[in-house]
């Protein structure tokens, strides 16, 4: 059962019936060359360079006059989509499902039970079908949304993105669920801190906004001197999430508070603040110091 995880597109070599794909496959850069709709190998490389992606290429294309420089080109780019997948360590779901192996079995038969990956089709990203009927025969009005009614879509949005991307990654290799939420977080934080540079605090500001932002029964209790806490009683969030996944069987244990935890530590990391998140199965209380 072949272990190759492909990590670019199929990319192919001008004048000719062949392609090929960077992968991982066994723990090593790999490279998949492709015929048509037969996959002819999939072999390790010892290191990720342009010259072992071009001879394990030329090496299995049988093109009686083949340019090596054709070739070189179609290695080019492999290495481009390789080098963005060493640097993200995540990519799009480059599997082509109706590539055959000399077996004739289909890379769409082997790969969800030998894998776990998941194939994305057309199908999945359209309208799921338990939806409703939602055709109109006239744009509606638009009303002017603010206040408690904007937080109410807001914190909808911010919730349902949470726990639904964590059930998708929670489907994905191991790894994969860490490094986007990761980026995520990194990117959030990014930010808040460009919003005033001259303020090194703004960021925990508006960490503090966010988590206040869970319910609307949040408080700001008094503490002593160099010290805040944020208490969230009733969190929305919660409620939203566990509304989509009643049963628990989707949603990775701990989110979504998982993910504000994060955003706490790296804060803490990057702040010299010590910011510390104890959950309930309610809400949350933050407790933000220098000590």
């Amino acid at each position: 059962m072949s272990s190759f995880f492909p990590i670019s597109p199929l990319v192919g070599i001008t004048n000719t019936s062949y392609g090929a794909q960077a992968g991982v496959m066994d723990e090593k850069w790999a490279v998949r060359v492709v015929r048509g709709k037969k996959i002819i190998t999939e072999k390790p490389i010892l290191d990720l360079s342009l010259d072992n992606i071009v001879g394990v290429a030329y090496g299995h294309i049988r093109v009686e006059g083949l340019s090596r420089h054709a070739v070189a080109m179609m290695a080019g780019r492999l290495m481009q989509f390789a080098r963005q997948y060493q640097t993200a360590g995540i990519c799009p779901n480059y599997e082509i499902p109706e590539l055959s192996y000399e077996d004739g079995t289909t890379v769409g038969e082997v790969t969800a039970e030998a894998r776990g990956e998941v194939i994305v089709s057309s199908e999945d990203t359209a309208a799921s079908s338990d939806l409703p009927d939602m055709r109109i025969g006239v744009v509606p009005l638009i009303p002017r949304t603010t206040g408690g009614d904007a937080w109410e879509s807001v914190l909808e949005s911010h919730a349902i993105m949470i726990c639904e991307v964590a059930a998708y990654a929670a489907e994905l290799p191991k790894g994969h669920m860490e490094m986007m939420f990761n980026k995520i977080a990194d990117a959030l934080i990014r930010k808040w801190a460009m919003a005033d540079q001259n303020e090194p605090s703004t960021a925990i500001m508006k960490f503090g906004a966010l988590i206040q932002a869970c319910s609307s029964d949040s408080q700001l209790p008094k503490t002593g001197p160099g010290k805040a806490t944020i208490e969230v009683r009733s969190c929305k969030i919660l409620d939203i999430c566990r509304g989509l996944d009643p049963k628990g069987s989707r949603i990775p244990p701990g989110y979504p508070c998982v993910f504000h935890e994060m955003l706490a530590s790296k804060l803490s990391e990057l702040s010299d603040a010590r910011i510390i998140v104890n959950t309930s199965s309610t809400g949350c209380i933050v407790g933000i110091s220098l000590e």
